[in-house]
């Protein structure tokens, strides 16, 4: 068989070989992590005329390790989602920090050289043709200094190394007035002749460089930009920088050595960062931590082996479940203290003696549930069952002093996705202190003056639904109560506990939970056949325009379409509410069909008919068909969306919406595997028509789990488990945890 090999040697790294012809892949030579960055503009694709940046994406080429503190990530924008925009054609700096919602950005370095810069004025050029990214690595040549950036990391710290031409001046900034949420209080402290130490907000670094520091300058900035609030105390005999001052810069001593710098981080303390830098990377040198990230990554993405697809197919498949293993991310030091809360800008500056905190496990971030649950925690639960219990614990841990689950953007979906783990086998910590506190959230009738974890719960627990404001000429932007999609989600939650209050043998909080999981019925009007605001007098919202999208009126990021058929728990139930399932397919058909208006709203882009592929509401609705008993129907609206939806625009690079922690790269792994999480609490998923002829999952057990897609056809003609006929659509985790096999024949 003919070989042929690629490697790619960029300033004396070498990165991983693709091989064709041989048994083994490095499989993140199929990853890019570019896939994400960059913007649609095509109104025929956004579905709209763009009047603002589109959030296709969000996400940046950081270099990092999976769940890592640090995400080391070139900045083109701040403010943006991850800081990177493709299309922006200067780097302003590095940041330590990333994400995909706006909260990274954080300490932000750049390497400059001699005077050719000023205080407003330091960004760099760059070429895309000079521009690798690779997962836990990222180079790129800065134009205007002539140097060659690249970056590394570990789980708390980054690795910087910087190669100027022989004879540059070399020096680097510290441009701590910035960051995604705007600026900073900060301080930075001289701690030795190749030290500095400081903070920003409440995230601490300790960053070592290989060249003797000889001056640290201030440079000024426009005395017209707004004022800065810098704070911060300094040990004695530190060289201390504070108060109204603009950029520091560092000066070094000649050397024609690459400068080479390295930062630990830390959300609890000074010390912590020393001690994650001495920990992960004091006795490391680049080449060995970049090695030790690209097998991090490649650890990880082996748990899933497919066969099969195109090329193309491949690396959007592997580039997604890369997506997967960045969030969220960890917190705690590497000797297990933690900040007494998960944010990091939670953390009360006035009472530094909470930070002292050992729990005892690897803690994480609260996850983004509305945006995860959906997908993202599912596959954690099944490839990384011991990172899934941590996520509770540390969830737990932080509930006990506040008496509730966290709640992210809307809903209360934490209950679903402990529900959804603990029925997967996730059981490895407290689940009565758990069981309680999703009582805490479902029970507490916030309102009135009473805080809970559900807005408008007092109204929800009263009525069977929570009403709707009555606005006269409401528009995208009013902001109400969201009445329809609290009720639809607060049902759903409530469907979740009743599985966790059934495998806990209480009966009488099944019993309750479950009738209350039957409160989407509430809020749907049979005249229209959706899901529809009502008023506190039981009154429907009048006039109603099911097409227009509404950002916290009625509806949650969506319009009627899009928030109508989220009844995971009961679809059956909710096709019973039609005259016919007939009527019910119509109705499917419409949402599918009927033209998108042109609406322009930044977290709605990319759709079929109503339907929007670029937010999450919508997730779980090409599977409807299935309930009519017409998957093919599903199965063609699938085939489109994972073709046309994924690598779209110019570049091939934007994908259908924003990615919110991987929630959306995390459906494209499900339906590329011919799985898919309908109701993620519930441990079993739909079947479809895989891409790949073969899928070898390991999961978080030891068992192995294998697909495979048998006959060339677009239609399933059967389905077997472990050798026998599936009954029905769902295949049971249960089976697969033993290590059966999935066999899906098409025709």
């Amino acid at each position: 068989m003919l070989k042929k090999t690629r490697s790619l040697i960029m300033a004396g790294i070498i990165l991983p070989a693709l091989t064709y012809g041989q048994t083994k892949i490095h499989l993140t030579s199929y990853v890019n992590p570019l896939i994400g960055t960059t913007v649609l503009t095509d109104s025929a694709e956004l579905g709209y005329v763009p009047p603002w940046r589109t959030w296709n994406g969000l996400l940046g080429p950081a270099a990092s390790v999976p769940f890592g503190m640090v995400e080391a990530v070139p900045i083109t924008t701040y403010g943006s989602g991850s800081g990177y925009e493709y299309e922006v054609k200067t780097i302003k700096a590095f940041a330590q920090t990333s994400g995909t919602d706006w909260e990274g950005q954080n300490i932000p370095i750049m390497p400059l050289e001699g005077k050719n810069f000023t205080a407003d004025d330091f960004a760099s050029t760059y070429s895309h043709a000079n521009e690798t990214a690779h997962p836990g690595y990222y180079r790129v040549l800065l134009d205007r200094y002539h140097i060659n950036a690249e970056l590394t990391a570990t789980k708390r710290c980054a690795y910087y190394k910087f190669t100027y031409k022989i004879g540059q001046d070399k020096k680097l900034a510290f441009d701590l007035v910035h960051s995604g949420g705007g600026s900073s209080t900060w301080e930075l402290n001289k701690a030795g002749d190749y030290i500095v130490t400081g903070r920003q907000g409440n995230l601490y670094f300790y960053a070592v460089m290989n060249h003797k520091i000889k001056s640290i300058d201030i440079h000024k900035r426009n005395p017209d930009q707004p004022e800065i609030r810098r704070s911060g105390q300094g040990a004695g005999g530190q060289q201390k920088l504070t108060g109204n001052i603009d950029i520091p810069v560092i000066s070094f001593e000649k050397s024609d050595k690459p400068l080479e710098v390295k930062i630990g981080m830390s959300s609890v303390s000074p010390d912590g960062a020393k001690l994650n830098y001495n920990t992960e990377i004091a006795n490391r040198n680049f080449n060995q931590v970049y090695n030790e990230a690209d097998e991090s990554w490649e650890k990880l993405l082996d748990k899933i082996k497919v066969t099969g697809g195109t090329k193309k197919q491949k690396v959007m498949f592997y580039s997604c479940l890369y997506r997967q293993f960045w969030y969220p991310s960890v917190t705690s030091d590497a000797n297990g203290k933690v900040a007494i809360y998960q944010r990091r800008h939670e953390v009360p500056a006035s009472a530094p003696a909470l930070r002292d905190t050992i729990p005892g496990f690897e803690t994480y971030q609260s996850p983004e549930f509305w945006d995860t649950f959906r997908t993202d925690l599912v596959l954690l639960d099944m490839l990384l069952p011991d990172v899934s219990n941590n996520i509770i614990k540390s969830i737990i841990f932080n509930g006990e002093r506040s008496g509730l689950l966290p709640t992210s953007f809307h809903g209360d979906f934490a209950s679903s996705y402990i529900a959804g783990s603990y029925l997967r086998g996730i059981k490895d910590y407290d689940i009565q202190k758990a069981y309680r506190l999703m009582l805490n959230n479902a029970n507490t009738p916030t309102g009135n003056g009473v805080k809970g974890a559900r807005p408008h719960n007092d109204e929800y627990l009263k009525l069977g639904y929570v009403p709707e404001a009555n606005i006269s000429h409401p528009t995208t932007e009013t902001v109400s109560t969201a009445g329809t999609t609290k009720t639809l989600e607060f049902a759903y939650s409530d469907y979740s506990i009743a599985l966790m209050a059934k495998a806990l043998g209480d009966n009488d909080t099944y019993n309750t939970m479950m009738r209350r999981s039957k409160n989407y019925k509430n809020v749907f009007d049979s005249q229209t056949e959706l899901m529809r605001g009502r008023l506190a007098d039981g009154t429907w919202v009048t006039p109603f325009y099911p097409n227009y999208p509404y950002y916290e009126f009625m509806y949650r990021e969506a319009n009627a379409w899009q928030a109508s058929f989220f009844v995971p728990q009961d679809t059956r139930g909710l096709i019973a509410l039609y005259k016919s399932p007939a009527d019910f397919e119509l109705k499917v058909d419409s949402l599918f069909s009927i033209p998108w208006g042109g609406y322009a709203k930044d977290n709605l882009s990319c759709f079929l008919g109503q339907f929007c592929m670029g937010n999450q509401p919508d997730f779980n609705y090409p599977y409807l068909y299935y309930f009519v008993n017409k998957p093919e129907k599903s199965q063609a609206i699938l085939d489109k969306l994972m073709s046309d939806y994924f690598g779209m625009g110019k570049e091939g690079l934007a994908l259908a919406g924003m990615d919110d922690h991987g929630s959306l790269t995390g459906w494209y792994v499900f339906n590329a595997m011919g799985i898919y999480p309908y109701s993620p609490a519930d441990p079993e998923y739909i079947v479809s028509v895989p891409i790949f002829d073969k899928i070898e999952m390991q999961l978080g057990d030891g068992k192995k789990f294998t697909i495979i897609k048998k006959g060339g056809g677009k239609k399933i003609n059967k389905i077997m488990i472990g050798g026998k006929p599936l009954k029905g659509w769902f295949v049971n985790y249960d089976d697969m945890r033993k290590g059966k096999e999935l066999d899906i024949y098409t025709k």
